[in-house]
């Protein structure tokens, strides 16, 4: 049985949850321009009724505030992160691509290769060929030789700066991956001491998911909530919540108040023989395991990242091993290309010999048999020591590989490519000029006109691809030669007359004779003279424009694709989270009227008990 006073009661549930949706609604508007905040709403239920035992039933209680509750919709936020990992990747690869092209192109104020090459190089050897006694011809060849030479320097240059850049970005997006973890655990703990208590914490969720929506930018990404239950008492949930970021195929980024974290260690050994000094690799902190986000079902802004400074095109040492007894120092492999010019491997540094991870200080190469040896094989035990020789023997056929397979067109590849033209146009050039004799009558045998500058700036005439290594010595041979370091012969730049210009010697001194220039003129669309992937020396640029070209539409038409995606999950997002201040506005009004009708019923059952207790007492 209801007291005498249950109409007040009920008043007064109606106005305190109308206050409690106002105030709601006055929460809401106030964040209406907060990023990531999302809109949140009283949820009422209809109090407990009384059962009265009378004919009209049980009598209702007012209205009971249940909870301030959030709207969000986790499948959206799911299919948005997921969009978001796809676009982070996506973006960074359309900057790098449209930047790379831009340094490819010909521009009207910064000549490129067909300028260079096709046009100035060819047109000052044709008028060599006219009057190739004239020092003044001679000089103006040499000058457009030695912006070819600078060309290819400069554009090495360029490759190592975005490589570099690359490298920098890599650190950076694994220090904010940490701060991100380190912010989510915290978060966790902070919402669990609240929500324990039976509150539910939803500006700090908001928070929470403004962070792994972040997070979805570099990696792949998986969340997962779960009830946290009293061991001694299993039926009945704590209050807290293990919450769970898990990236790269399960790893625990985060879970409960604990995070992993990223590390960034320097390589010691270069893997590529065109890469910086210093590239990073990826780890664990806590395990020392390598990260791993290259897999095809990996994406995001660090899988990009990786991609673009490593990207081989899956071009990379995959050889054969011949079979090596345990603690042997070197091993023998059969090469993974015949073409010498595609090798790109370091003096030394990182190869693994079935599976197993050694270092070698040196290699050679026998252009008869076309194997490879690696030396000074060491590797480091289980005690962290390093160790001379093989752990095992080596069985015939083993896998042995430098670095590893990148499917995409990064900075190796083209670095590997201007190498390769570089190396097969110098050794076509000089092996024409070596046949030649000067304006003196001196033969050009064992002089390159191309050089190689080495380390200390000094410059060594080019050897064919033969036998040559790592090893040490004084050979230069054409895998030596790259575009970072390809020089021009000082003492024919210095002096004219030492530029060959006939393969007769007795008409070397008669300054008409052109018969060797005519020979490097054929150079430029002669196949049999020289050919790079099938086609003509000059169109080497048309090759590599094409490569870029593809891969910075591929990278804008995704780019395009999952941004307008994203705007689509974002409406979507908005629509059932999003704060809408002409709804906010309506609520407002719609709140106030409830808070005025409770009071009225305050009012109404106050006069009647008033009525009822002073003017009807005996």
């Amino acid at each position: 049985m209801p007291s005498q006073f249950f109409g007040l009661m009920i008043g007064y549930s109606g106005l305190t949850a109308a206050q409690v949706a106002q105030n709601t609604t006055a929460n809401n508007v106030a964040n209406i321009n907060t990023k990531g905040y999302s809109k949140q709403e009283l949820n009422t239920t209809a109090a407990e009724a009384l059962r009265t035992y009378t004919t009209y039933g049980m009598a209702g209680a007012g209205v009971s505030a249940k909870s301030i509750d959030q709207l969000r919709d986790t499948y959206i936020d799911l299919k948005y992160r997921e969009n978001q990992t796809l676009l982070g990747e996506y973006t960074k690869k359309q900057t790098y691509t449209f930047e790379l092209e831009d340094y490819f192109n010909d521009t009207s104020t910064v000549p490129g290769f067909n300028k260079i090459y096709t046009e100035n190089f060819f047109n000052a050897l044709s008028d060599l060929e006219d009057d190739p006694g004239s020092t003044t011809t001679r000089t103006a060849f040499l000058g457009r030789a030695q912006s070819l030479v600078e060309y290819f320097n400069e554009m090495a240059i360029t490759l190592e700066k975005v490589q570099s850049n690359l490298n920098n970005e890599l650190k950076d997006a694994a220090d904010k991956v940490n701060s991100i973890a380190s912010q989510i655990a915290s978060l966790n703990e902070q919402i669990n001491v609240i929500e324990m208590k039976g509150v539910v914490a939803n500006e700090l969720r908001d928070q929470r998911a403004l962070l792994v929506d972040e997070l979805a930018n570099y990696v792949n990404i998986e969340t997962k909530e779960v009830e946290i239950y009293n061991y001694d008492d299993p039926d009945n949930p704590t209050g807290a919540k293990r919450y769970m970021v898990n990236v790269s195929n399960g790893y625990a980024l985060v879970d409960g108040y604990e995070y992993n974290e990223l590390e960034c260690k320097a390589r010691e050994q270069k893997i590529n023989q065109s890469d910086i000094d210093g590239l990073y690799d990826l780890y664990w902190k806590n395990t020392g395991s390598k990260f791993a986000p290259l897999s095809e079902n990996q994406s995001g802004e660090i899988k990009s990242l990786l991609e673009l400074r490593d990207g081989n095109n899956k071009e990379f040492f995959d050889g054969k091993g011949k079979a090596v007894a345990k603690g042997a120092t070197s091993i023998t492999v059969t090469g993974p290309s015949s073409d010498i010019n595609k090798i790109t491997i370091s003096d030394s540094g990182t190869i693994s010999i079935s599976g197993m991870a050694y270092t070698y200080d040196s290699w050679s190469y026998d252009g008869t048999t076309e194997e490879f040896t690696f030396s000074g094989l060491k590797y480091i035990d289980s005690n962290g020591k390093w160790q001379n020789g093989l752990l095992d023997a080596v069985a015939a056929d083993s896998t042995v590989r430098i670095g590893q397979s990148v499917n995409y067109q990064g900075i190796p590849y083209y670095q590997s490519q201007m190498n390769e033209w570089v190396r097969a146009f110098a050794n076509t050039f000089n092996s024409i000029m070596e046949q030649g004799y000067d304006l003196n009558g001196d033969s050009m045998k064992g002089i390159s006109f191309f050089q190689a500058e080495d380390l200390q700036g000094v410059y060594h005439d080019v050897e064919p691809n033969e036998s040559f290594g790592s090893a040490g010595g004084t050979d230069f041979t054409y895998n030596n030669l790259t575009a970072k370091n390809i020089k021009l012969n000082l003492s024919i730049r210095n002096d004219s007359s030492k530029f060959a210009t006939t393969f007769n010697s007795e008409a070397a001194v008669n300054s008409d004779s052109n018969d060797l220039v005519v020979a490097l003129s054929s150079i430029k669309t002669d196949k049999s003279k020289m050919t790079f992937r099938g086609c003509s020396s000059s169109e080497f640029i048309q090759c590599l424009l094409s490569d870029v070209a593809l891969n910075a539409q591929s990278a804008k038409t995704f780019m395009t694709n999952y941004t307008n995606i994203s705007g689509a999950l974002t409406n979507q997002r908005l629509s059932k989270s999003g704060v809408d201040q002409d709804e906010e506005a309506l609520d407002l009004v719609k709140f106030q009227h409830a808070f005025e009708l409770s009071s009225k019923v305050i009012q109404t059952m106050s006069e009647m008990y008033d009525r009822l207790i002073t003017q009807t007492g005996v």
